[in-house]
């Protein structure tokens, strides 16, 4: 991989330091501005450091490195986003399920961090993450893994309403069909340049979880 000597990051609204308060926010919100626009395998810590205006040694005394700086990134910004969607899905009605998911998209496109360069952030996460196992790691433990534990609660309650009965090994296909469909569209709406259809998509996502006509 070849990488351009200079970072030309442009600082983007304040995402980090809205919720983490101090030092910490700041070189995670530089971090994210580096790694936006040069990538996680081409962003590099003296360019972090010179983004946020210290010394490259002053950085380190933070963080051990790259890879421990991406690593606290990712869990940040997963604890918000999984804060943000379990506010969401625990005040869930289930006689409302289509106005609840189609506020959980909304809330989680306002929440979205540095929004003129969220898609290639997510880029750089998704390509990064396969590659390293700290970062699966971090990702499972900091979003994936919560996500999935308060929608398994969150699936069976929504089908005692509509009156379907599932075994646990229908609840977890029903489980991956879900996240595929809803958090599938998501992920691919900040990094594609595709027309929004949150309309659409749930509807079809009720259809399939059979959430379109409640029990007689």
């Amino acid at each position: 991989m070849q990488c351009s000597g200079a970072s030309h990051a442009t600082p983007g609204a304040p995402y980090f330091t809205e919720f983490i308060e101090g030092r910490r926010g700041e070189i995670l919100d530089a971090a994210l501005a580096v790694f936006a626009d040069k990538g996680y395998e081409c962003g590099t810590m003296r360019e972090i450091a010179a983004e946020l205006g210290v010394t490259e040694p002053a950085l380190y005394r933070h963080y051990a490195g790259k890879e421990a700086l991406f690593a606290d990134l990712v869990a940040a910004a997963g604890d918000r986003v999984v804060g943000h969607a379990a506010t969401v899905i625990d005040a869930l009605e289930p006689a409302r399920v289509r106005e609840s998911l189609l506020g959980l998209i909304r809330k989680r496109r306002a929440h979205a961090p540095h929004a003129d360069s969220t898609k290639s952030v997510m880029q750089m996460l998704f390509t990064a993450a396969p590659h390293n196992g700290a970062f699966r790691e971090v990702i499972r433990a900091h979003l994936s893994g919560p996500m999935l534990e308060r929608l398994r609660a969150f699936i069976p309650r929504v089908d005692a309403y509509y009156g379907i009965t599932r075994s646990p090994e229908e609840t977890t296909a029903s489980l991956r069909i879900f996240m595929s469909l809803l958090v599938g569209y998501v992920m691919t709406g900040m990094m594609l340049d595709v027309p929004d259809d949150d309309q659409g998509v749930i509807d079809a996502v009720l259809a399939v979880m059979g959430w379109d006509a409640p029990a007689a």
